[in-house]
């Protein structure tokens, strides 16, 4: 996937590959929609349920930059790690609407959580950016309990239910649902429902 990266790594502009689907089952060729710039996104609130499965008004957002358009499976670990958090929640907030899943959930409370801690919302809303992020951790154990993501190498899949509920623990939330956290054989920390 193409893109623009300036020397301090972050992405300054996106080149999103579309391809447009036909009723008949054949598709156009793709071509390139050329965006908009993610640097320096702020944080505000569409609606209360914004970021929160089944909640879809993200779609509508008109500060989101993803809204006409999806990132794909290997732009959105790009926008993850180079945007900053405000466009990856954006992100992985539109992933969520358009293919529900628990790792897209996930994601959404951790980037909610990035943005609380270094305060990229305006002071006023950051308590509200804490409760979203409580939130949206809460609805992937409760909606998506079994989801996993993978490592770099995409082979190796690891659990989001424990880093879920420590999120809210670290968030001052209270884990909802039965869960509680284990310790393993091997000495680390388990999230479960018994």
């Amino acid at each position: 996937m193409p893109s623009c990266l300036s020397n301090g790594g972050r992405m300054k502009t996106w080149l999103l590959l579309a391809c447009a689907g036909v009723v008949t089952g054949c598709y156009d060729p793709a071509s390139f929609v050329y965006g908009e710039s993610l640097d320096g996104l702020t944080l505000q609130f569409h609606s209360p349920d914004v970021g929160i499965y089944p909640d879809q008004s993200v779609l509508d957002d008109p500060n989101n930059p993803f809204r006409s358009s999806t990132p794909g499976a290997e732009t959105k670990w790009d926008i993850e790690s180079r945007a900053g958090n405000v466009a990856a929640f954006y992100s992985w907030a539109t992933l969520l609407a358009r293919e529900p899943g628990g790792e897209a959930q996930f994601y959404v409370g951790n980037n909610l959580l990035a943005i609380y801690q270094n305060g990229e919302a305006r002071q006023e809303d950051l308590p509200q950016v804490r409760l979203q992020a409580i939130r949206a951790y809460q609805t992937m154990l409760d909606s998506f309990p079994d989801a996993v993501t993978y490592d770099a190498t995409g082979t190796y899949a690891y659990d989001l239910a424990t880093p879920a509920y420590k999120g809210i623990v670290e968030m001052e939330g209270a884990v909802q649902g039965g869960w509680v956290l284990m310790s393993t054989a091997g000495g680390g920390d388990r999230a479960v429902r018994p």
